[in-house]
């Protein structure tokens, strides 16, 4: 009895989750694919003519639709405002993981742990959390993150730059002890170029360390941000949003070209009737059971994006009338909260989505950004600092660049901001600006 219990509710809910949580994460293109290979595949769908290219949200509750005349200009802008972008890290990740799950509980936990990695490619999630959120064990969690971290880019899954680095080398067949030490022990000593120092403590020659160092600097510590796909996919943005008078802004969830599926009323009959054979009664309720749950998967979808847009634009006002340089701090706990979703949720619902606001295409994941509080107590976006930090080094003497050191205390002394030397050494690396030694002039 327990065998047979177990098998049916993984038969009801884990292909109502895997469906759901893929739809939720596909941009536009993408779902316009898998719902065109779902109408090859399930009779039990049918598509019908729509009757708007789009569908509009006109209050909280209703979906209301808006003819978009294809040779209008508004029409033309909107086609043309098409950008490209690289197969996504997850997408990459998502696509191993369909190869190497064996069963579908793999999968689920998978699909998971895939959505905590960040753009680096690093877990972000403890094993603990993804344990609880799913009700498995966290043996059965740590068993699929291994096999994540077998996957390329090497060193994704990762929790730390230790452990990134480890990864690659045992994924390289390298296996020099004293190696590992290193990268354990000693990668603030090699960011620092004490090489002698990892000499002394090791007690070993200098001639033997700098070989191993070498090594250690050819792997990668951001595997994710450094992946570069194989191809290049069209897509067009999921959201546009147009601004109607200087408070109020229209948000149109885009839905141009994507099928408008039905059940076919003609098999919805036939499993009606009594004298229908076993087998093909069988047949006809799996896949009426897998259409709709696809259906719920996509109204889910549009519901989740429509909530999450609703939240971005009350906040992010000034940011889409005039541009990024004017976002607030944001961060996905935030929105988790106000729309009491769980975090992962909000991260899959923004993943490799895109907004056409008035101005141009940004990511829906642009919208979000860290806070740092000044020594009033207020708070200031991460990106906010990211343009000081590039105003400042503009502006440096470039015969004496300034140090992260310094950038800080500028930081401090003229903006009244509180920023480590660490934090800004991480913005500068994120803005792609080169340290004091690099930029130097001679």
């Amino acid at each position: 009895m327990e065998i047979k219990q177990r098998t049916e509710l993984r038969k009801l809910l884990v292909p109502q989750l895997r469906q759901s949580l893929k739809i939720l994460t596909l941009p536009l293109l993408d779902l316009k694919a898998v719902l065109e290979e779902e109408l090859t595949n399930n009779p039990l769908l049918e598509e019908t003519a729509p009757k708007e290219a789009l569908t509009k949200q006109k209050d909280k509750s209703l979906l209301s639709y808006e003819n978009r005349d294809s040779s209008s200009g508004s029409d033309l802008e909107f086609r043309l405002s098409l950008i490209t972008k690289k197969i996504s890290l997850q997408d990459i990740l998502l696509r191993q993981l369909g190869m190497f799950a064996n069963t579908d509980e793999e999968l689920k936990i998978g699909q998971e742990i895939i959505g905590d990695i960040d753009e680096n490619g690093y877990l972000k999630a403890s094993l603990e959390d993804i344990a609880n959120r799913l009700n498995v064990p966290i043996e059965s969690v740590e068993k699929v993150l291994k096999i994540i971290q077998q996957f390329d880019p090497a060193g994704v899954g990762a929790r730390t730059v230790p452990e990134c680095l480890l990864i690659q080398l045992k994924l390289s067949d390298e296996n020099e002890p004293l190696i590992s030490k290193i990268i354990e022990h000693y990668l603030e000593d090699i960011a620092k170029k004490n090489y002698s120092h990892i000499a002394k403590m090791l007690k070993e020659p200098l001639e033997n360390i700098e070989p191993l160092i070498k090594k250690i600097l050819k792997l990668d510590p951001k595997p994710g941000r450094n992946y570069s796909a194989e191809e290049v996919n069209r897509i067009i943005p999921d959201i546009v949003i147009e601004q109607k008078d200087d408070e109020e802004f229209e948000i149109t969830i885009n839905n141009e070209d994507i099928p408008t599926l039905n059940i076919n009323k003609t098999y919805r009959e036939m499993l009606k009737d009594n004298n229908l054979d076993p087998q093909t009664k069988e047949f006809l309720t799996n896949k009426l059971r897998d259409a709709l749950e696809l259906l719920r998967a996509i109204f889910k979808r549009q519901g989740t994006l429509r909530k999450v847009m609703d939240i971005i634009v009350e906040i992010q006002k000034d940011a889409i009338r005039e541009g990024l340089s004017y976002l607030k701090p944001l961060t996905l706990q935030e929105i988790a909260q106000k729309l009491n979703m769980h975090e992962s949720t909000v991260s899959r619902t923004i993943m490799n989505k895109y907004v056409q606001l008035p101005w141009g295409a940004v990511a829906l994941k642009d919208f979000f950004t860290s806070h740092i509080h000044d020594q009033n107590g207020q708070t200031v976006s991460s990106s906010h600092i990211k343009g000081l930090i590039k105003e400042i080094i503009e502006h440096e003497d470039k015969k004496h660049p300034l140090s992260d050191e310094d950038i800080s205390k500028i930081l401090l002394n003229e903006k009244n901001l509180q920023v480590s030397r660490r934090t800004v050494a991480k913005y500068r690396e994120e803005l792609r600006i080169l340290s004091t030694v690099f930029r130097k002039e001679r």
